[in-house]
């Protein structure tokens, strides 16, 4: 994996800049995805014991959904260690799953259902709590799909990982100064 690590400086410095939540959470989305290599992925925040879904791109979908075009299309996932994204969350540990149908630890039908509903194949997945150093886990960072040189579907890499890993603190940092100041609902 070639990742241009300037890019990460870069998506620091904006951070920390006065930006639009939103698109923010656009970018960082779009930046662990070009890290994963990969077709899609997640952005949730937890609210009220449950997670609230902030961002959701797939781009072999031309799907991309953020709270300013409308209603949230899903039901919150409810912290429950059923869940994959709510496990992380739980548990503060990262998942690299290579392929969601052979898993048996977590409850997928959302997954399956979405998968139904739009002809697709959720394969590899990669879950990494966005947390921050009191403990506190802010939200779940999740990709789908990462792809190999070759453009066939792939596992994360252990590499992937550290970077979308990384991402994911600066991430959780970002949020939290956001929610400290009022300027993030």
């Amino acid at each position: 994996m070639n990742y241009d690590l300037n890019r990460f400086v870069n998506l620091t410095i904006l951070l920390s800049a006065q930006v639009d939540s939103e698109k923010l959470f656009e970018v960082i989305l779009r930046e662990a995805m070009l890290i994963g290599h990969c077709d899609g992925g997640t952005i949730y925040l937890k609210e009220d014991n449950e997670l609230h879904f902030k961002h959701v791109i797939t781009r072999s979908k031309n799907v991309s959904f953020n709270p300013s075009t409308g209603p949230e299309p899903f039901p919150p996932v409810p912290m429950s260690k059923a869940y994959v994204c709510a496990y992380s969350a739980m548990h503060r540990t990262r998942l690299n799953i290579p392929d969601v149908y052979r898993s048996t630890q977590f409850d997928f039908m959302g997954t399956r259902q979405y998968d139904m509903r739009n002809g697709y194949r959720t394969s590899s997945m990669l879950v990494i709590p966005m947390a921050v150093e009191s403990d506190e886990v802010i939200g779940v960072l999740q990709l789908i799909n990462a792809t190999d040189d070759k453009g066939n579907i792939a596992p994360f890499t252990e590499e992937q990982e550290h970077l979308v890993m990384a991402l994911g603190s600066v991430a959780a940092l970002y949020i939290e100064n956001r929610q400290l100041k009022g300027l993030l609902r």
